[in-house]
């Protein structure tokens, strides 16, 4: 393997931004300069991080997009991103990406990611994306199937939007649950009875 690959691909990247007016000394200056970032600076890296040979340094283009504007950035392109990754940590990246950018047209591959055993890693940060961006009908349904398999990565998700029902389903998980996911358990239904009683405070 050439060890200039890198620094190769990171020369040619940043070639390819001053060429299109986004001129930058590193990868690691993109959002300190641009943000939030311009839609035609967004689709750059978009079109860029697939052809980067080394996962590093697509990792940190990755990053650089979490100064996009909400709801501007390619929701295809990122599924494909996050489809073809072969490296946990660049899945993170892009799964925070789309956590915190709430990517168009997304929501239908993001039901399905969320449900795949091998989104593991990215779990925590699918099933909050899930709890965000869709309605509390669609989304509480599929947090409870990932309840089953990956019950960490879904309670605080499930006790930000979930109802009486779900609370009901974490309170019978609680007495055979230990640790980490007790305290989340806890959390999770401490926070829905108050947004519970804040509600039939309000119709009272």
């Amino acid at each position: 393997m050439n060890t200039d690959q890198p620094a190769w691909d990171q020369s040619q990247f940043l070639a390819a931004l001053a060429e299109a007016g986004f001129s930058v000394s590193s990868v690691a200056t993109i959002r300190d300069q641009y943000d939030p970032l311009p839609s035609g600076l967004a689709a750059l890296l978009l079109e860029w991080i697939p052809r980067l040979k080394d996962w590093r340094l697509q990792e940190s283009v990755a990053w650089a997009l979490l100064a996009a504007r909400s709801g501007t950035l390619d929701g295809a392109a990122l599924a494909e991103l996050f489809d073809t990754a072969t490296n946990d940590d660049l899945k993170r990246a892009i799964a925070s990406v789309i956590h915190q950018t709430r990517p168009r047209n997304i929501n239908e591959w993001l039901l399905a990611a969320v449900r795949d055993r091998r989104s593991l890693g990215s779990c925590s940060l699918l099933s909050a994306s899930v709890a965000k961006m869709l309605p509390p009908d669609r989304a509480v349904p599929v947090l409870l199937e990932v309840l089953q398999d990956s019950p960490l990565a879904a309670v605080h998700p499930l006790g930000k939007i979930g109802d009486s029902s779900v609370r009901d389903v974490l309170v019978a998980a609680l007495p055979v649950a230990t640790g980490p996911l007790r305290r989340e358990l806890r959390q999770a239904i401490a926070r829905i009875e108050r947004r519970l009683a804040k509600t039939k405070g309000k119709r009272g």
